[in-house]
């Protein structure tokens, strides 16, 4: 997209403040002296106290991990919560039909009764998180293998969540690695059952641009969505309930539409998923060539097929809607991430790291006693990245047959999907049979036709790449010997057969074991027969070459790596190379009237004429632009399940809401790059202005507690 001359003109405004990222995704209940000073010099007037205490409302308590998946504030005494559109599209989506289509037309429950219940979707309040290392590795003896000193660490930290867990409260507690299993922490939670759809825009705004613009800038998208929280007449956490009542928080967010300036601190609290920044060159370059490659490949097979059947249907459309949208974001990830790492010579970088390493151990080696277990320590820091060729090198093919086999199958088509996890659920445990509960879920969103077409061409990509016939099953064999290679056949006589591919007689069966003999149910136990669970040969190298990294360089502060524990983020306004910090309410129209031949730049008439009109709300224009701000960059470090949450001003109030990073630097997981990593934000002014002036719903705005 070419840059308007406006968003030009503010390059250089946006940039001039804007200092070097300050990389990390903080513990905020422990967080360091340097860290706090860090952020009071860029800004921050809270105290550390006033965004984290287990004695006293904080900030902290108006956090959610949202899902399992995103990130979310508590925004109303009410128990409201702001979250992204992408976090709450699969709840959309559930209550979406031709006669209601809320992913086109958005939604809006006008009245407490109207606010829709959504199965399985939870919220999580952090409560505390402390160090449990040495009670972990307390179990640990020399000699150990990997396998035993996972089992025996894993025995302490079931021990240890049990003691903290609370049913009657719904409290849970999670020991989680960091470190790479240097060092164990337990995290506590409360968990809030009842969380019920109370407004999303129209798909349009929430999600403008869709794949064009995913992981890029400019951006325009309101990604946002709202729910609320419920809990029984004690304000406890409950199973839905018509009875429940809005949960009413310990701590809830303020909202600012004072707007921002170039340079101004900013917070980002939230659930990062997963990031990797210790790992070696050589663990990269595997993840490029299997995971990444792999990924992109495959669902670029299938998303190609759903693309054809949602563009053609509007049925289809509504039902693969959630699936498409989780399966694109990262298919456009893999080929991001792998195109950033080149281009930044990330692995030549390790490359460069790990040979300071083995100097340094060389030398602590020669200056330690001869013959002690120090030296010996140092020796093995030396032989430590060879230690990590060999062992990726070993592994590859495995590796790669595995990757394909869950691209394949396990994440391929619907129906083969469900039948696979079914079997290994059972392998799992012995819970109560809920499959007849498991498919009427299953399957309202399949259309078999469009999933037999997705089940034969990953069928048909996984024989031609799989790295040799020990990962085929033996109906592949068959498929060769008996149709000579006519996979399209084979899967048409497949589907004719099944049950599965029969939905109104699927929904009849009431246990897995009525359909044990399917050809469906065959080809997935042949499949689990070939299956080939990857045991990381490389992790206690791994972790060790994090340990050395640490000691060379004590006197660095190292954050963990991403685990879905709540972190803290900080950073300020500022845009990068010849981009604007923000984008103006005309660049939206702009995308419209310019490309709208493309799909994900189309807005409905409503829309359109809302956006034309330019009635945002007086409080919700920009004083210095004089213009609704619609999404806005800041050097915050982020990753997946950040989404949603919460940018916060130096007074801790609430002025967007995270929803993605920037092409330039998708190497972010693996290599932080403080010269390009963007957060890219929502205006929290234009999200009000869609509820307020787009959808006319004054009852979620007299909630909110906005501030000038």
């Amino acid at each position: 997209m070419k840059h308007s001359h406006f968003l030009l003109a503010l390059s250089v405004s946006c940039s001039a403040l804007l200092a070097r990222a300050d990389e990390g995704m903080w513990l905020i209940s422990n967080l360091s002296a340097r860290t706090d000073s860090v952020c009071h010099a860029m800004g921050l007037e809270l105290t550390h106290d006033e965004i984290f205490s287990t004695t006293a409302p904080s900030l902290s308590n108006a956090i959610v991990q949202f899902g399992g998946f995103c990130s979310g504030s508590v925004v109303s005494p009410d128990g409201l919560v702001f979250t992204n559109h992408h976090c709450g599209f699969g709840a959309i989506q559930d209550h979406s039909s031709l006669e209601h289509d809320y992913l086109r037309d958005g939604f809006s429950a006008k009245r407490l009764k109207d606010e829709l219940p959504n199965e399985g979707l939870f919220v999580d309040f952090h409560i505390n998180t402390y160090e449990v290392t040495d009670r972990i590795l307390s179990v640990v003896h020399e000699g150990m293998d990997e396998l035993q000193r996972a089992t025996a660490m894993d025995s302490v930290a079931m021990a240890i969540e049990e003691a903290l867990a609370d049913p009657v409260r719904s409290i849970h507690a999670e020991v989680v690695p960091y470190y790479k299993g240097s060092k164990y922490y337990v995290s506590i939670y409360q968990r809030f059952n009842d969380v019920r759809l109370v407004f999303a825009p129209p798909q349009c705004l929430g999600k403008h641009g869709g794949d064009t613009d995913n992981w890029m800038w400019p951006r325009q998208t309101c990604d946002f969505s709202v729910f609320r929280i419920y809990a029984d007449a004690n304000n406890m956490p409950a199973d839905y309930s018509p009875a429940n009542r809005p949960y009413r928080p310990v701590r809830y967010a303020h909202i600012s539409v004072q707007g921002y300036q170039p340079g101004d601190f900013v917070m980002t609290f939230g659930y990062p998923g997963s990031t990797d920044r210790y790992l070696s060159s050589f663990g990269i370059e595997n993840l490029m060539n299997t995971t990444n490659e792999l990924r992109y490949n495959v669902r670029d097979v299938k998303l190609a097929i759903l693309r054809k059947a949602m563009a053609a249907d509007e049925a289809i459309r509504i039902m693969y809607a959630s699936k498409y949208a989780q399966s694109s974001n990262y298919w456009k990830f893999s080929l991001g991430q792998n195109k950033a790492l080149r281009e930044l010579n990330v692995v030549d970088e390790k490359r460069s790291l790990e040979r300071e390493v083995i100097e340094w151990a060389k030398q602590k080696a020669a200056a330690a006693p001869a013959g002690s277990a120090e030296q010996a320590r140092y020796l093995s820091y030396v032989s430590l990245p060879d230690s990590l060729q060999n062992a990726y090198h070993d592994s590859f093919r495995r590796v790669y047959a595995y990757n394909l086999w869950v691209e394949s199958f396990y994440s391929g088509s619907d129906i083969l999907s469900f039948v696979l996890r079914q079997m290994l659920g059972a392998m799992r445990d012995s819970q109560e049979d809920s499959f007849k509960k498991d498919v009427e879920k299953a399957f309202k969103d399949i259309h078999v036709p469009t999933d037999k077409a997705v089940f034969a061409a990953l069928l048909k990509n996984y024989v031609a790449n799989v790295p040799d016939t020990t990962f085929l099953p033996e109906f592949c064999k068959d498929v060769q010997r008996t149709l000579e290679g006519d996979y399209d056949a084979f899967v048409n006589v497949v589907y004719e057969r099944s049950v599965f591919a029969r939905p109104e007689e699927i929904m009849q069966k009431e246990h897995f074991a009525d359909v044990i003999d399917d050809p469906i149910t065959e080809i997935a136990m042949q499949l689990l027969g070939v299956f080939r669970p990857v045991v990381d040969v490389a992790e206690e190298s791994e972790r060790l070459l994090g340990d050395a990294i640490r000691e060379m360089n004590h006197d660095k502060e190292y954050y963990p790596d991403a685990n879905f524990t709540l972190r803290m983020s900080f950073g300020q306004v500022g845009g990068y190379n010849d981009y604007a910090c923000f984008t103006p309410s005309q660049s939206i129209i702009d995308k419209f009237e310019q490309q709208g031949d493309n799909p994900d730049y189309e807005l409905t008439p409503p829309v359109y004429k809302w956006l034309k009109a330019g009635r945002w709300g007086k409080r919700y224009v920009d004083a210095a632009s004089g213009d609704l701000q619609l999404c806005f960059l800041t050097n915050n470090d982020i990753t997946g399940g950040n989404s949603g949450s919460g940018m916060y001003d130096a007074k801790g109030r609430l002025i967007g809401l995270a929803f993605d990073g920037n092409w330039e630097a998708m190497s972010g997981d693996l290599k932080f790059d403080d010269r390009l990593q963007r957060t890219i934000g929502v205006d929290i002014r234009y999200v009000l202005s869609v509820i307020d002036t787009y959808s006319k719903n004054s009852r979620i705005l007299k909630e909110l507690t906005i501030e000038k």
